[in-house]
């Protein structure tokens, strides 16, 4: 008996050889949502794609990628957001979790998680809004200055910037008018005015703040935040910026880079692949952004990310949490990171950065010894508030008006924004 139970258990394995073998013999059919984000467009094509697949195998629910460069992402949720159909996941940038939360727009993450057993407790951060959770970053991207050292070099300079002087007199060497070559190039184009996060950077990082201690906006009679407005225009009016900044966008300040027409470049690290891609011998480095000259304390920077949202009106929210949960899994966060060339929200994720380029250290250096910060993220209309300061500031560099003039303006319309 004993003979023919092994020969049987023998018969069995073999068969089991030759028999077609299920997808990942799991999961079952599931349902389909729709993922639509900008994240896919700044990854090597088709990495996003094959997280989904690999998602797919293990739950049976099919994740569909509406993947669009940011601008067209943003155009893209606008309209759904007025019209109150938001695909299940969607992608979030950090000015527009406030107003979608308190319009009803998004679904309370922290619940959604507790429904299918996630727990957060491993996360580095997630987004709330009035004591709800309804954002999750996966991957932490630190806002920092581009620098072309090809340029610096040419012109005798060896080390970047660490101040505001130094800042401006390196400016000063590497401003060619004749080349068309100048020191310092930001987007200022109001139709993305988050570029006014790069520009507070300087102030943050020279120890300032742009609210109080509520929380409320913090713009007129604040001494650190009105010299970070000086030291712009005395950049600007010592011809020391790129012309066309005003209209300039982000892919139009990235080109102006990659194009040597730009030594120092306030931009997310997110570009990092795009532009090692058009510019592939290019000797980039990554420094935060020069702080007030007497400053020598705690290193701040703009810190933003790629954060995850579900619609309220998804029908399939629990698909959704677990497509969340799935890219924030200790070894899926990790792998995503490196690939996107940014930093894990699971704390215990060990991304490998070993074969990162030699401009991706620079960043992690950074990163390592600097505090992020994100002020505009908690203020409500926070995109129109952005959008006030960049056209105030342009007036103010255009000299239409006077820095306190400024500052007092775009304190009073801040303020309207809380009543």
């Amino acid at each position: 008996m004993k003979k023919l139970l092994s020969f049987l258990v023998v018969m069995a394995m073999t068969l089991s050889l030759f028999a077609p073998v299920p997808a990942q013999a799991a999961a079952a059919e599931g349902p389909t949502i729709e993922f639509v984000q900008w994240f896919g467009k700044e990854m090597p094509d088709g990495y996003l794609q094959s997280l989904a697949d690999k998602f797919k195998e293990e739950t049976g629910i099919t994740v569909e990628l509406l993947s669009n460069p940011y601008a067209d992402t943003k155009t893209m949720l606008q309209a759904s957001a007025a019209a109150g159909t938001l695909p299940d996941v969607v992608a979030l940038d950090g000015p527009w979790i406030y107003d979608y939360a308190t319009q009803g727009l998004l679904a309370d993450l922290g619940a959604a998680f507790n429904s299918i057993g996630f727990d957060p407790a491993d996360l580095s951060m997630q987004i709330s809004v009035n004591g709800t959770v309804y954002a999750q970053p996966i991957v932490n991207f630190p806002n920092l200055m581009a620098v072309n050292m090809d340029l610096l070099k040419a012109a005798g300079i060896n080390e970047p910037p660490k101040t505001w002087t130094e800042l401006k007199e390196d400016c000063q060497k590497l401003t060619d008018p004749a080349n068309n070559v100048y020191g310092f190039g930001m987007n200022m184009s109001t139709d993305n005015a988050t570029c006014v996060e790069n520009f507070t950077a300087f102030c943050w990082n020279s120890g300032g703040t742009i609210l109080t201690e509520e929380g409320k906006p913090f713009i007129k009679d604040n001494e650190l935040f009105k010299a970070t407005c000086e030291m712009f225009k005395d950049l600007n009016d010592s011809g020391l910026c790129i012309p066309g900044m005003y209209t300039m966008t982000d892919a139009d300040k990235v080109e102006e880079f990659v194009n040597g027409r730009i030594a120092f470049m306030p931009d997310s690290v997110a570009h990092l692949n795009d532009i090692s891609q058009q510019a592939p011998d290019m000797n980039i480095v990554y420094i935060n952004m020069p702080h007030k000259d007497d400053y020598d304390g705690q290193a701040y920077c703009r810190m933003n990310n790629w954060a995850c949202g579900i619609s309220a009106k998804s029908e399939n929210p629990e698909a959704a949490a677990k497509w969340i949960a799935y890219l924030l899994d200790q070894q899926v966060n990790a792998e995503l990171c490196v690939t996107a060339g940014g930093f894990v929200v699971n704390t215990k994720a060990e991304a490998n950065y070993e074969n990162s380029s030699d401009a991706f250290k620079t960043i992690e250096e950074v990163y390592k010894t600097t505090y992020g910060k994100s002020e505009f993220n908690s203020l409500p209309t926070a995109e129109n508030l952005e959008k006030i300061l960049d056209e105030a500031l342009i007036l103010y560099l255009d000299g239409d008006t006077t820095v306190d003039e400024m500052l007092a303006d775009v304190q009073e319309q801040y303020d309207a924004a809380y009543n």
